[in-house]
């Protein structure tokens, strides 16, 4: 049998005091081009192991001092512990055999030394040995990998969370700034309206009424003058007219009786304008949702109602308030054609304004509808004061 060529130039460490046992094993392994340490005892191989650890160490059983199952437990328990270990005995006992086994070592050659069963073992566990080392440094790399993955892992997540904070501070930011916005917005178009209502109202008011008393006093004494004031009174009552409808659009006066009132109004107009059946179902305790709230929710009823009679192909319409003293819940149901929630239109604004009116609020809406069946929508609100 020969040394395969890989496991050439391998490091063995004889350990016997026997001279014919060392010159026969050292001459058998030599030839294989095996590179050759030896020991004449115990001590001398702890030493030796301790310099430089061979490739697989022959170890003799019956050692001067130490024999050789003491030295193949302390070398077990040391630096060199993965070394494998090969007794070389005379001794056939089971018993013996098996003390070696608990003593660390792999394997065992008898006494007087074989040739070709010291090479078969000899290479057998210098292989094994070299693929230990091969699986351990495969597994160092897995390990290192490992390592870098999870630590690669970990800075992704840390850069996630970062950008994810950033990212929800600045998404609370422009949602408070939208919400201001329409605060802003809201202030504006009361504003307007009462400027309308008010000042651009009164005077079309003095106006139809100055051009009554021309006609009272003048009329009889120039004919034309009574077809004239009648077309312009005609003209003044459909610019009174105006004024009360783009006041009323910028903001119902009715709001300010609160929101039970302002709904009703809103569906009333809306059963006018549509011609659909629409229901309204109050349950409101005392005191109701503050201003800004109020003025939420009549947008978004405004809002889906303008949906409903433009897209939805709907025959009848519920709205539904609840306000507890913990929550404001809104519910719009139609029974129209439906949508597919997961494939909103471009430019769906009306539907994106809904949702962010009430999360500017700290609410919830959820939208469930389908193609062909009925729509739902229910914003939540916690109560406040403000």
């Amino acid at each position: 049998m020969n040394m395969p060529p890989d496991l050439r130039n391998r490091t063995i460490l004889i350990v016997d005091d026997t001279p014919a046992n060392l010159t026969l094993a050292v001459a058998m392994l030599e030839q294989q081009g095996l590179r050759l340490s030896v020991a004449h005892n115990g001590e001398e191989a702890l030493r030796r192991v301790a310099f430089a650890a061979p490739d697989l160490i022959l170890l003799d059983v019956m050692l001067p001092g130490i024999d050789g199952f003491e030295v193949c437990r302390r070398l077990k328990a040391g630096p060199a512990a993965a070394v494998p270990v090969i007794f070389m005995t005379a001794l056939t006992d089971t018993a013996d055999k098996l003390a070696g086994f608990a003593a660390g070592a792999v394997d065992y050659v008898t006494k007087p030394l074989q040739s070709e069963e010291v090479l078969a073992r000899v290479s057998t566990h210098l292989r094994l040995a070299m693929m230990q080392r091969q699986l351990q440094a495969q597994n160092a790399l897995l390990e290192r990998e490992n390592q870098e993955r999870r630590e690669a892992e970990r800075v992704l997540q840390l850069y996630k969370n970062n950008l994810e904070r950033q990212v929800a501070a600045r998404t609370a930011e422009v949602r408070e700034l939208a919400a201001h916005r329409e605060s802003v917005r809201e202030d504006e178009r009361k504003h307007i309206a009462r400027e309308l209502h008010d000042e651009l109202g009164q005077s079309l008011t003095a106006l139809r009424m100055r051009a009554a008393l021309l006609r009272v006093r003048y009329g009889a004494q120039l004919p034309g003058l009574k077809e004239q004031v009648r077309e312009l009174t005609e003209l003044v009552d459909r610019s009174i007219g105006v004024v009360r409808n783009v006041a009323t659009t910028l903001r119902p006066t009715v709001l300010d009786l609160g929101i039970g009132s302002a709904l009703e109004w809103l569906v009333d107009e809306f059963r006018k304008h549509s011609g659909l059946d629409c229901s309204l179902t109050l349950a409101l305790d005392e005191g109701g949702p503050s201003e800004q709230q109020a003025i939420a929710l009549f947008r978004i009823v405004q809002e889906s109602l303008t949906n409903i009679a433009r897209h939805a192909d709907a025959s009848e319409t519920m709205v539904t308030l609840t306000c507890s003293t913990q929550l404001c819940v809104l519910h719009i149901v139609d029974d129209g054609c439906g949508f597919d929630t997961m494939q909103l239109k471009p430019h769906a604004y009306g539907l994106l304004g809904i949702r962010e009116r009430a999360l500017s609020l700290n609410g919830q809406v959820s939208m469930v509808s389908s193609p062909g069946g009925p729509t739902s929508i229910e914003v939540i609100l916690p109560r406040t004061t403000v």
